[in-house]
C-alpha cells in the first residue's frame, strides 16, 4: 500500500468586506481568531494542566496593503452597531480552488495606520475583539462560534447545547 502525496495548498489574498459597507481592500495578512480554552494546573506530586471546555475571548487581526476610507466607517459604525467583517479568498491545491469564508462580528479595539518608511508598502491594521465567528472552507462550517447567544458548533457538533438547555 503506497503513500498518497497530497498536493500543497496555496493561500491567496483575502478581500475583506464589513456587512453594509462593502470591500475593505485586499488583506495582506489576516491572523485569524484562536479557539482558546480555558485551563488549571492541578498541583500534586506531578503537576498537570486540565483543559476546561470554557473559551477564552478571541480576537482577530485584519492588516490591509491600503489606506482604506471606508475603514473609518466601519470603526464607526460600531458606536450604533456591531459590525461583522467577511475576509473571503481561495486556496489552490493541484487544480481545485478551496473556498474560504471567515466571518467576524466584533468591533474594533485598535486601528493603527502605519507610517512606512519611504518607498514601502502602505499598512493599515485593525484588531478586532470578537462576538461571533465562524470558518467555511470548501463551503462547508466547520467552526460557528457565538458567545452572546452560547454557540459552541465544531465540526457539526454543538458542545454547548446542553448548558444552554440547562440555563435557559
Amino acid at each position: 500500500m503506497g503513500t498518497t502525496i497530497k498536493d500543497r495548498q496555496i493561500f491567496r489574498d483575502m478581500n475583506i468586506l464589513v456587512s453594509g459597507m462593502g470591500n475593505l481592500g485586499v488583506s495582506k495578512t489576516v491572523e485569524s481568531p484562536k479557539i482558546e480554552f480555558m485551563t488549571n494546573e492541578r498541583d500534586g506530586a506531578i503537576a498537570i494542566e486540565e483543559v476546561i471546555p470554557l473559551l477564552k475571548p478571541m480576537s482577530m487581526k485584519l492588516t490591509l496593503n491600503e489606506y482604506n476610507k471606508e475603514v473609518y466607517a466601519a470603526v464607526g459604525k460600531q458606536f450604533r452597531e456591531t459590525p461583522t467583517f467577511f475576509a473571503k479568498n481561495s486556496t489552490v491545491q493541484g487544480g481545485s480552488n478551496i473556498q474560504v469564508l471567515i466571518t467576524a462580528k466584533g468591533k474594533v479595539k485598535v486601528l493603527e495606520d502605519k507610517i512606512p518608511d519611504r518607498g514601502k508598502e502602505v499598512e493599515q491594521t485593525l484588531e478586532i475583539s470578537i462576538e461571533a465567528y465562524s470558518l467555511e472552507i470548501g463551503g462547508v462550517k466547520k467552526v460557528d462560534i457565538d458567545f452572546k447567544n452560547m454557540i459552541a458548533i465544531i465540526d457539526g457538533v454543538d458542545y454547548y447545547q446542553e448548558l444552554r438547555a440547562h440555563i435557559q
